[in-house]
């Protein structure tokens, strides 16, 4: 007869707590599909006994896992196994890297926040380029989902010690293998420096000036503002999200600051900066179809959009560009053909400004025309003709 425990207990409540929300790993346990720390081990009994299935105390439960985390599996198993599960997964998947066109080919969910660790480390030299990057990625994007929550409270209240704090305690529930690495343990001290530095001055971000601050870095990552594409075509919802991002990054990134994000001139604080937005985004904004945007930043918008369409006017009407009231009135024509729909109906552009614009346009042409033809039987030279 023989006798099952569970579903890989041991191993599984070893990894239970680890930071970085691993799915399963195993110690001297039957193997699970696409887990690349675990080893297989098989007990055999005779054909005629049947399976038993006991249930564990939670003090049993409780005393094995304190020793499956009390001994991990080695650097070198995990390095081997983590060989064999790339090469299984690029024999069913059809690939030979783990990494396509700069994009990562393989799901690395699966795989323990150990595993990763030895394979971005490759302390062994197993493992290619392209796999140490993914792991790389995959354990950064671990940290990142981690941190997110502590990040949003801390541009919120201005504790960023505590953050910090939280990055710390995340570190220490690597496993003995990872806190070997270097990687650790400059993040590691990175952090503790950054404890430091943020209990000294609340109420923004320390700059710590260090590439292996992993705190920085996400905050500095998520205070990005990504320009929307000016494509005509493209979705209105989709541009009104994207500025909407772009507001929160500059928000996000004024609160690091410790600042404000601020809409107009008179309030002291981080003047939005609206560079990156282009005309149909303001326009999107001033219009605040989706109720996106607070009054303030629509009216903000709307705004900037009159100021650039007052400069755009300014030069259509500049003499020192020559060409006169024709060039002028063609300038004109061009602004308001290159103007998304959502601009004209912000700045009360219809189609019956633009028929008057070339109206204009065809009178001027046309006197100008006459006045530069050749007279009668070829006696004169036009305008010419009279000075």
């Amino acid at each position: 007869m023989s006798i099952s425990v569970g579903s890989n207990a041991a191993a599984a409540s070893g990894y239970a707590g680890n930071a970085y929300g691993a799915a399963s790993a195993a110690s001297k346990s039957a193997p699970t599909t696409g887990n690349a720390d675990t080893s297989s081990s098989s007990s055999s009994s005779s054909s005629s006994s049947s399976s038993t299935n006991v249930t564990l105390s939670d003090e049993a439960k409780a005393y094995l896992a304190a020793q499956a985390a009390a001994d991990p599996p080695s650097t070198a198993t995990l390095t081997t196994n983590a060989r064999a599960w790339f090469d299984q997964q690029y024999a069913s998947l059809g690939i030979s890297s783990a990494m396509l066109d700069g994009q990562v080919a393989v799901d690395l969910s699966s795989q323990t926040r150990a595993t990763l660790s030895v394979v971005a480390d490759n302390a062994l030299g197993q493992v290619t380029t392209d796999e140490t990057t993914v792991a790389a990625k995959a354990l950064q994007a671990r940290f990142d989902d981690a941190m997110a929550p502590h990040v949003v409270i801390a541009r919120h209240t201005g504790d960023y010690a505590s953050l910090y704090a939280a990055a710390s305690d995340y570190l220490d529930q690597a496993d003995a293998n990872e806190k070997t690495t270097p990687t650790w343990q400059n993040q590691k001290q990175a952090v503790l420096e950054g404890i430091a530095a943020a209990k000294g001055n609340f109420g923004k971000a320390p700059v710590t000036d260090n590439d292996n601050d992993p705190v920085r870095s996400l905050l500095d990552r998520t205070s990005v503002q990504t320009p929307a594409a000016a494509a005509a075509g493209s979705d209105t919802a989709s541009l009104s999200g994207n500025a909407r991002a772009m507001l929160d990054a500059q928000a996000s990134k004024a609160k690091d600051n410790g600042a404000e994000l601020v809409f107009n001139k008179g309030r002291t604080g981080q003047q939005v900066d609206f560079t990156e937005f282009n005309n149909r985004t303001l326009a999107i904004m001033a219009l605040n179809a989706d109720a996106s945007f607070s009054a303030e930043e629509a009216s903000a918008a709307k705004a900037e959009l009159n100021q650039r369409s007052r400069s755009g006017l300014l030069n259509a009407f500049d003499p020192s560009t020559g060409g006169g009231a024709k060039a002028s009135t063609l300038a004109l024509l061009q602004q308001y053909s290159a103007m998304s729909a959502e601009e004209k109906k912000v700045l009360g552009f219809t189609d019956d400004y633009a028929n008057k614009v070339m109206q204009n346009y065809r009178t001027m042409s046309s006197i100008q025309s006459r006045l530069g033809s050749s007279s009668g039987g070829g006696s004169g030279a036009g305008l010419a003709a009279y000075l």
